[in-house]
């Protein structure tokens, strides 16, 4: 019992790494989620999450991926983004989100989603020179990783939820 208290407190620690990544827009951070419910079954040396179950949250991990690619392209082609745009709109999602951290609890979200409009727009900015074709830019930028983003973290939450599930019943 002691073990598997362990386990739950080192694996928990892992998913919330894992959302922070995927919050971040960085990659990896669903197959952090996988690698967790993996590390449980080491630690507890049991298959307490069964191969199924493993196979499951990978499959979710690569669906979640495969989303936030596709609708990033999807949305980038749709709007007629750069890859420069794009740069700064990852380049702000990140700045904007260790900004706020100092602001407790949805401080980092806030200020990932500012640096993320804020980075597309100075980004495209500095590529076009054009105020106006610049804030379509970064909205468009803003809208589009952020709505993959949310996607991408509901997915990452029904993997913990389904881990949770399988251990606790």
């Amino acid at each position: 019992m002691i073990l598997e208290t362990i386990a739950l407190i080192i694996v928990s620690i892992i998913f919330l790494i894992g959302l922070v990544l995927v919050a971040l827009y960085l990659p990896g951070g669903t197959f952090v989620i996988v690698g967790g419910a993996l590390l449980y079954n080491l630690i507890t040396w049991s298959w307490a999450v069964s191969k199924k179950i493993i196979l499951v949250l990978f499959g979710i991990a690569v669906l979640a991926e495969l989303i936030e690619f596709v609708f990033g392209v999807y949305g980038a082609k749709r709007h007629g983004l750069s890859n420069w745009t794009t740069l700064g709109f990852i380049v702000g999602l990140i700045i904007g989100a260790f900004i706020g951290l100092p602001v407790p609890i949805f401080g980092s979200v806030l200020g990932a989603f500012f640096g993320a409009f804020l980075g597309a727009f100075v980004f495209s900015l500095i590529e076009k020179g054009d105020v106006q074709k610049s804030l379509k830019a970064g909205l468009a930028a803003f809208v589009t990783g952020i709505t993959s983003i949310l996607i991408k973290l509901t997915l990452a939450v029904i993997m913990i939820v389904i881990f949770f599930i399988v251990i606790l019943t």
